[in-house]
């Protein structure tokens, strides 16, 4: 007997040996390198323009700007930022993002993060975290020169970047985000950073890629139907590095957080809720400049989009409230509506 256990220890240590040693992803460090921009606004959204009309994209998912007043493109007290999440491009955030800029007079920027939106089987095959961080620091770059001040706003992944970017750049006036991905709804995930992870990814989807299926008539066109599981690995390796407690303490602008959940059956089943609120625990950001609010009627994980939210009008009108009451945003002189909400639901603190 004493035999059969030495043996089976054996074979256990052999095994855990094997599994530590086996293959596992590694990426460069983030580099800090400079960005320069035409400070002339007209040609820098016309330099805009011409590099995403080379970047091969799908029809309508180009970064762009949305000027405050399209006759006279000029800076703006304030700008908005909008960061896309993981494998998603501006809709995702429409039309919540273009109400607030409209309601308090920002020039927008719309942003595509790198590897999205390309018209391409292989989106994300070569995303690192160096070129996804790279694209956020970018995008933060053109909204400095959009506005005097910047607010960046983010959806999911793009909530990451959004507090990866607060962490290293204290001049950011205030972040809005939208179910922030801090951790997956998933923790098999954490698998693919570690030995072996590529294989399970190939194990999992049969292969080297993910195919998306979307019920929304429309949202395909938004989000990427198709994507090499490298770009997994990338998310999650930023998520371990970056969305720890000592980077969130690093975090002290004002924080409007945004979710869905009604009950434990009925949340967030992309990424975690619990993660969001220890998250905004745990913030360096002063206790009155901070708001996190669940919006039990939104339904599903993307809360701002017209394509999936149940309660757009809860979402506009509590974001609306935190930048006018916290932020002491003035609205713009006889700022409308855009867009018609497409639902009536209401907002409840959590």
């Amino acid at each position: 007997m004493k035999r059969i256990f030495a043996i089976t220890g054996l074979l256990l240590a052999v095994i855990v040996v094997g599994y530590t040693l086996g293959p596992s992803a590694h990426y460069d460090a983030i580099k800090d390198e400079p960005i320069t921009l035409d400070p002339d606004l007209v040609r820098l959204e016309k330099s805009i323009a011409d590099s995403e009309s080379k970047a091969n994209l799908r029809p309508d998912n180009e970064a762009r700007i949305v000027w405050a007043d399209s006759l006279h493109k000029v800076k703006t007290p304030y700008s908005i930022v909008y960061i896309p999440g993981f494998g998603a491009t501006w809709a995702e955030g429409d039309p919540i993002h273009k109400q607030l800029a409209q309601h308090f007079g920002c020039n927008l920027y719309l942003a595509r993060t790198y590897g999205h939106g390309v018209d391409s089987p292989d989106a994300l095959k070569d995303l690192t975290p160096g070129k996804y961080a790279g694209s956020a620091e970018r995008a933060l770059a053109i909204g400095k020169e959009l506005g005097e001040k910047v607010i960046v706003m983010g959806t999911s992944a793009g909530g990451m970047l959004s507090l990866y970017l607060a962490a290293h750049h204290p001049e950011i006036h205030s972040l809005i985000l939208y179910s922030p991905c801090i951790a997956v709804a998933n923790p098999a995930l954490t698998l693919v950073t570690k030995p072996w992870g590529k294989q399970i990814l190939h194990q999992v989807f049969g292969g080297d890629y993910v195919v998306s299926s979307y019920k929304q008539p429309g949202r395909s066109r938004y989000w990427l139907p198709q994507y090499h599981t490298n770009g997994l690995i990338t998310l999650q390796t930023m998520l371990e590095e970056y969305m720890t407690p000592e980077q969130f303490q690093k975090v002290k602008q004002p924080v409007f957080l945004g979710y869905y959940y009604k009950d434990d059956a009925h949340q967030d089943k992309v990424v975690s809720v619990a993660a969001m609120l220890t998250m905004f625990d745990e913030l360096g950001t002063p206790v009155d400049k901070k708001e996190k609010v669940a919006f039990p009627d939104a339904g599903e994980h993307v809360i701002a989009s017209h394509f999936t939210s149940g309660d757009l009008k809860g979402v506009y009108q509590a974001t609306e409230k935190f930048m006018s009451d916290v932020l002491k945003l003035p609205a713009a002189p006889l700022s409308t509506p855009a867009v018609a909400f497409r639902s009536n639901g209401g907002a409840t603190k959590k």
